[in-house]
């Protein structure tokens, strides 16, 4: 029988349900105290992957760009989104997420936080509206429109949003509604994307 139990949150308290106790009829644990902290032979989540986080995040190393040529998807309201692509891979979780160049296909069901970040060099030029789209449909609250004329000056775009993932699953992109190129400076990245579970 397993028991539900909190794990510490961001805050320091107990959430409601967390992820690694094990009431004290598991043999494993038996006639240890129950205790949130892997310490000895026995693994904190006994079932494997039932309660792995998953999380990811993707950013651009060197030039970026979405052209004619890129991939496109068009909303239900006739709006066409050019699929942007991050090249370079930060961090991905063993399961739950797969990237496929411009698109990432989010295959565990929950509750997650996504956001993306765009910088603008103060060389280019850009007039563009940026968001994310769950299943081809704009995220609400992440579409950006960017308009700035070259040499006027750096700026930014982003935003961050919660959704639900049912068994089905989901897809990801990060759409731009016009074409653009950005070179970045020395050590600059352009643009990024984070993924993480919550529930």
């Amino acid at each position: 029988m397993r028991q539900y139990y909190g794990a510490l949150n961001a805050i320091g308290g107990l959430s409601g349900y967390g992820r690694y106790m094990i009431s004290p009829i598991d043999p494993c644990r038996n006639p240890a105290p129950i205790d949130p902290i892997y310490r000895g032979p026995c693994p904190p989540n006994p079932d494997g992957t039932d309660f792995e986080d998953v999380y990811a995040y993707f950013y651009q190393d060197g030039i970026f760009s979405v052209t004619a040529a890129s991939p496109a998807v068009t909303t239900e309201e006739g709006v066409l989104f050019r699929r942007a692509e991050l090249n370079s891979v930060g961090i991905l979780s063993d399961e739950g997420i797969i990237k496929e160049k411009t698109r990432i296909l989010i295959v565990d069901p929950g509750v997650y936080v996504v956001s993306y970040r765009i910088d603008v060099p103060e060389e280019s030029a850009i007039d563009t509206t940026f968001a994310l789209l769950y299943n081809r449909e704009i995220i609400a609250g992440t579409a950006r429109y960017v308009n700035k004329a070259e040499n006027a000056g750096q700026t930014s775009a982003g935003a961050t949003a919660i959704i639900s993932v049912d068994s089905s699953g989901a897809e990801l992109i990060l759409g731009s509604t016009d074409t653009f190129t950005l070179t970045p400076g020395l050590y600059d990245s352009l643009a990024s994307l984070t993924i993480f579970s919550i529930a």
